[in-house]
């Protein structure tokens, strides 16, 4: 079984991101998600840690667990633990070392490294991953053609997440902040926009980033006709925007949506009835997210399937 340690910035965010990658049943464990099997976890932007469960238990039940218990790692290895506990990290790491064939402990550059998770259980596991994806350096500022509306690169990265898809689209693409993650995935990119100076833009930061696969057209996202396998946007709003009514370009944009793609995540000004607009389409509404940016400003995200 698979374990991962959920960031608790967004909870809800991080386990429905880790959902739609793993397509599977689970449990959670406070911010630990506990699922069957492996998959493509190394995608994943709000998940900080993903180990390998070597065996669970209550508390009470630990000490014999591990005296009974059979480590079959080879290699140098280090005894790490999260939560609460009275059990001291000390003690834990003696118990271990005593079921280690060979035992040869480095605590900076080991082979293996062992956690004790607390939490209403405890998981004994074995660390396969810990996410190290530098966000912050492709934040808007920090690429040679920025924009002040694009979103948080981790954020982004979860957003093509939820839809699982090998396509993306982005109808409102602006500069390319939903493409830049989608192509960094290896995933085929394909983004639209009004607007050719945010067109070029676009084209500059995803050729600084190295991703060639993509294409960018001129065009209305409430006209677009190429079918697609899955859209992921960001709406444009406010003084950024050259939209003059946003809900009625907002509602003209769902209606031929539904006619190009079965499913989509769409983020919303929060300042919208973004209820009524889907009402009047045949999207119906997944899952739905706050994601808080400043005083003046949250946003809604939604996961809409036709």
């Amino acid at each position: 079984m698979i374990l991962l340690e959920l960031s608790k910035e967004d909870l809800d965010l991080s386990r429905e991101e880790a959902l739609a990658l793993a397509e599977q049943t689970n449990q959670l464990y406070d911010n630990y998600l506990l699922v069957n099997k492996s998959f493509d976890y190394e995608r994943l932007a709000y998940t900080k840690r993903v180990f390998e469960v070597l065996f669970s238990c209550k508390e009470n039940e630990l000490k014999e667990k591990i005296k009974k218990y059979e480590f079959c790692f080879t290699g140098s290895f280090a005894v790490n633990k999260t939560g609460k506990s009275k059990l001291k990290i000390e003690e834990l790491a003696d118990l271990v070392w005593k079921q280690v064939k060979h035992p040869k402990v480095d605590l900076k550059n080991s082979k293996n490294r062992i956690f004790f998770v607390f939490t209403t259980k405890v998981f004994c596991c074995r660390l396969l991953w810990e996410n190290q994806e530098n966000f912050e350096e492709r934040k808007a500022h920090k690429r040679p053609e920025p924009h002040p509306t694009s979103l948080h690169p981790r954020l982004a990265r979860a957003l093509v997440n939820l839809v699982n898809s090998r396509e993306i689209l982005d109808p409102f693409c602006g500069s390319g902040g939903i493409l830049i993650e989608a192509g960094l995935l290896g995933l085929k990119i394909k983004g639209y926009d009004l607007d050719r100076i945010m067109l070029n833009r676009a084209k500059i930061n995803l050729e600084y980033y190295k991703i060639n696969n993509y294409i960018l057209k001129i065009g209305d996202a409430t006209k677009i006709k190429e079918k697609a396998e899955a859209i992921v946007t960001d709406l444009p709003y406010g003084r950024n925007s050259k939209i003059k009514d946003v809900e009625k370009t907002y509602l003209y944009f769902l209606k031929n949506s539904e006619k190009i793609t079965k499913k989509m995540v769409v983020v919303f000004p929060s300042f919208v009835d973004y209820k009524k607009l889907v009402e009047k389409t045949k999207w119906k509404i997944k899952k739905e997210f706050d994601h808080y940016l400043h005083k003046s400003l949250s946003k809604k995200i939604l996961v809409l399937k036709v």
